[in-house]
């Protein structure tokens, strides 16, 4: 899960391990994408960047957006692994909740959007993953549903942490392909890194996994 500190002193990285951590010192703009759940931040330089988080030293509208303040840094980071942990792409402060920093946070403080509902197919087991014609064995667990709007099909999912997964995403490799036992190879996207290193994988098209 990348998050970007904006004005945040750097220090503040250290209490966030697992995470993609952006620091920026200062941006020109900033804003929300409802359909993706992302911020997208761009600093004086005309530089952007994306962040599901963003943690800044003034007032922020929207959801997935913490204000740093003197003391309450370990309560954000505290909401940043409930997020993990409720798979969740999104968190909303409860319209008439009371949020003290002087104790840990409430989960039923928040409202959590998972990353999909409704889902169709789901598949659960090893796979082969490739990258430059150079393969590894994972375990994931994949999932999808037929987009009402436009027809097409979209899957998704997580492969469980693996250090060579991990190295091709930080290294930029995200385009990569996965083959199921017994199927064909499906081309996918590493999207990001959950605190605990699994990779979060989305595709469009035929899904690995048998479809109709």
């Amino acid at each position: 899960m990348r998050v970007a500190l904006i004005g945040v002193p750097d220090r503040m990285a250290r209490k966030l391990p697992g995470f993609d951590v952006v620091l920026l010192d200062e941006v020109v703009s900033h804003e929300f994408d409802p359909r993706t759940d992302m911020w997208t931040v761009t600093a004086p330089n005309g530089r952007t960047t994306t962040a599901r988080v963003i943690v800044t030293t003034f007032p922020v509208t929207g959801p997935n957006a913490f204000r740093f303040e003197d003391g309450n840094f370990r309560y954000i980071a505290r909401c940043l692994r409930m997020m993990g942990l409720q798979d969740a792409r999104r968190i909303e402060v409860q319209p008439h909740a009371r949020i003290s920093y002087r104790r840990k946070p409430d989960p039923h403080d928040y409202i959590f959007t998972p990353y999909e509902s409704e889902l169709d197919e789901t598949h659960r087991g090893p796979a082969v993953l490739t990258v430059d014609g150079a393969e590894i064995d994972v375990e994931v667990h994949l999932m999808g549903h037929l987009q009402p709007i436009d027809g097409s099909y979209r899957w998704y999912g997580r492969i469980t942490a693996h250090p060579d997964v991990t190295a091709l995403y930080k290294r930029g490799h995200n385009d990569v392909t996965v083959r199921l036992p017994g199927g064909s190879p499906r081309r996918g996207r590493l999207a990001e890194l959950d605190p605990w290193g699994n990779a979060r994988i989305t595709g469009t098209g035929r899904p690995p996994f048998p479809y109709p």
